[in-house]
């Protein structure tokens, strides 16, 4: 049977680039557009509700690399109202926020914590990092500008192509930054609203991933009860530790 010249021709070339492994890193504009883009419009938004499915690849200690599922459920009103509830096999923990404090609530033993906070979204993200070592799930979707890819270390992102996601079409796109490899599906038209995200580690022999499906609603107004914590029955209050203690001023003699 005889192939198309062009056939033969894309295989021949094909065939040379896996014999010699040659790769050039590539950049493409659209790629790296799409970031700020994507984080923008989220920024824009006056309020949205969030759920997404997620799946961690852990290794045992027999090298066998298993799978835990969880859920997030995120509610956002800007810009300081914000709600996250985390629910996995072995634990379940909240966490609310109301323009002048937070609180962070685990369900699975019936602790809870509050603090003072600032008063925008972006502004208590980087606080409870900074001051407590909190880091909320999917924050990283909203910090995206037109510098991020170079200080996160971008050395390659691509565009694969469009495919069908949860009745959209979405754009997938490829990025490689240093020990990570992550695609990420991005909903085509005048609302680019996540699809999906996959991380890959490749400092780690057995190349875990973690992976995430969304749901987004950004028609419906979160009730704004959401964003205010009462104590269940038992609930017990402990106190709120620092990463570090604050600094001092120097007393003078």
């Amino acid at each position: 049977m005889s192939l198309p010249l062009s056939t033969l021709t894309t295989r021949l070339l094909l065939g040379l680039c896996l014999a010699t492994g040659a790769h050039a890193a590539e950049r493409d504009p659209q790629a790296l557009d799409v970031l700020p883009g994507l984080g923008k419009y989220l920024h824009g938004l006056a309020h949205f509700s969030l759920s997404a499915d997620s799946e961690t690849d852990q290794t045992l200690n027999t090298d066998q690399v298993v799978e835990f599922h969880h859920r997030t459920d995120v509610l956002v009103v800007q810009p300081d109202k914000l709600y996250v509830s985390v629910q996995q096999p072995t634990a379940a923990r909240q966490f609310f926020y109301d323009g002048k404090q937070f609180v962070l609530y685990d369900g699975h033993y019936g602790y809870y914590t509050n603090g003072p906070a600032p008063a925008t979204i972006d502004a208590l993200l980087d606080d409870i990092a900074a001051r407590y070592g909190i880091e909320l799930p999917l924050a990283d979707l909203f910090r995206w500008g037109s510098t991020t890819a170079d200080e996160v270390g971008i050395s390659e992102a691509l565009v694969i192509g469009d495919e069908q996601l949860g009745g959209y079409t979405c754009t997938h796109y490829a990025y490689r930054q240093p020990d990570v490899d992550w695609q990420l599906w991005v909903r085509k038209g005048p609302a680019p609203l996540p699809c999906r995200l996959v991380i890959s580690r490749r400092d780690i022999p057995e190349r875990p991933r973690h992976s995430v499906n969304f749901d987004w609603d950004v028609a419906s107004v979160p009730a704004p009860g959401a964003f205010t914590f009462v104590p269940p029955a038992n609930a017990q209050q402990v106190p709120l530790q620092r990463l570090t203690p604050p600094e001092r001023p120097e007393v003078q003699p």
